[in-house]
């Protein structure tokens, strides 16, 4: 991090310690927490201008309305020439965070009690979002057939003509970090079509990729567009989660006069802070978030080469997307539970697998949005394991 290039992103776990958010607050000092998905970065600048100025003008009182702001105008223009989804802003819906959109999504737009079809391993909030909704989330899990996990079309197909009414996409894939082709999309799209099902995009961490591109699942064509709606936020690529400000964008108009049948407390709890972020990183954040994305590619690749030195390279498979890496620790046997004997063992602290569903049994999920040191050394840590009960 010394680079010139990366002055700007000068910053290391002790001053991440002193934010006392969940990242670095749960374990001893001992452990190197490896978990949530909060970056070891300063927050870009144009945000900490916007929060400074908001701060010096005490806006910490009720968020404006939607209707009086202009964050869906802004939110409509990134996600329309940077996202890559044609958007206007009345097709734009602000929440405090995705997982209520989850929810409210599904209770809208599907049959009353039909099931979630969710391809695993996801994102294990998902979880929650579903049952909260009362539905049954009907787990999928991804074809690995072909060296990375693809969608099992037939399968998602199955569960759908079995009733389940949607498809909770995690797309970019959380923990996967895979980038869905248009040709998946396309045959995602045929059954759900077939099927007069819907589909629920999460494309929180599509502003994090590396050298792929990224086609959001809405923007296929108008078929796609009717039968889904995509979440999306700042928070993630701009490390600004405890602004809580999130946002759905409803292609279909008819969505559009659903969702305004929501009662206020349905959607309310959105910080005017995150508003004010939000439209920052949007506006102004890019040049940031490029800078950031180079950082996070190195040490990507850096975690490729720790385990393929170790000739371990099975473990790890570069992601396309996010900083998450999916670790495949199945050597350590069956019964093994990676998570737990890397943190007892090896003091490294990561998500469980099977947390993402049951797909992810004998894996573990490892942020590498930190120092290089500190990647080194929970690496280090991670191969002894393996070496000692592999």
């Amino acid at each position: 991090m010394t680079e010139a290039r990366y002055a700007e992103l000068d910053w290391d776990v002790a001053r991440s310690r002193e934010r006392r958010t969940k990242r670095w607050s749960v374990y001893g000092p001992e452990v190197l927490d490896l978990t949530v998905a909060e970056m070891d970065l300063p927050i870009a600048e144009p945000i900490m201008a916007a929060l400074r100025d908001a701060l010096r003008r005490q806006t910490v009182g009720y968020p404006i309305p939607a209707s009086a702001s202009d964050l869906p105008e802004i939110a409509a223009g990134w996600l329309t020439e940077r996202h890559g989804l044609a958007t206007e802003p009345s097709a734009i819906g602000l929440l405090p965070e995705l997982m209520r959109g989850i929810t409210h999504s599904i209770r809208l737009f599907t049959e009353p009690e039909s099931p979630v079809v969710v391809p695993t391993p996801s994102y294990r909030s998902f979880f929650g979002a579903i049952e909260l909704a009362g539905r049954h989330a009907v787990e999928v899990p991804m074809r690995t057939d072909s060296g990375e996990y693809q969608l099992d079309i037939e399968q998602i197909d199955s569960a759908l003509a079995a009733g389940a009414g949607s498809v909770l996409l995690c797309h970019p894939s959380n923990p996967v970090g895979r980038i869905f082709t248009p040709a998946e999309l396309r045959a995602l799209a045929t059954v759900v079509d077939r099927h007069g099902a819907r589909v629920i995009s999460d494309e929180i961490h599509a502003p994090v990729r590396y050298q792929t591109e990224f086609t959001p699942y809405a923007s296929l064509d108008a078929t796609t567009r009717r039968h889904s709606v995509t979440l999306f936020s700042a928070t993630k690529a701009w490390n600004i989660p405890g602004l809580r400000c999130g946002f759905i964008a409803l292609t279909n108009p008819d969505d559009r006069a659903l969702w305004k049948t929501l009662p206020g407390a349905a959607t309310g709890g959105i910080s005017p802070l995150g508003m004010l972020g939000s439209a920052a990183a949007f506006q102004h954040g890019e040049p940031w978030l490029d800078n950031a994305i180079q950082f996070l590619d190195e040490n990507r690749k850096l975690l490729a080469r720790l385990f393929a030195e170790a000739e371990l390279s099975a473990a790890y498979q570069p992601a396309a997307a996010t900083y998450l890496a999916w670790l495949d620790l199945r050597t350590l046997g069956s019964g093994a539970q990676p998570a737990q004997l890397l943190l007892d063992e090896a003091a490294v602290a990561t998500a469980p697998g099977p947390d993402h569903g049951e797909a992810g049994s004998g894996f573990v999920r490892l942020n590498f949005a930190t120092q290089p040191e500190m990647l080194e050394e929970a690496v280090g840590r991670i191969i002894k394991i393996l070496n000692e009960h592999g």
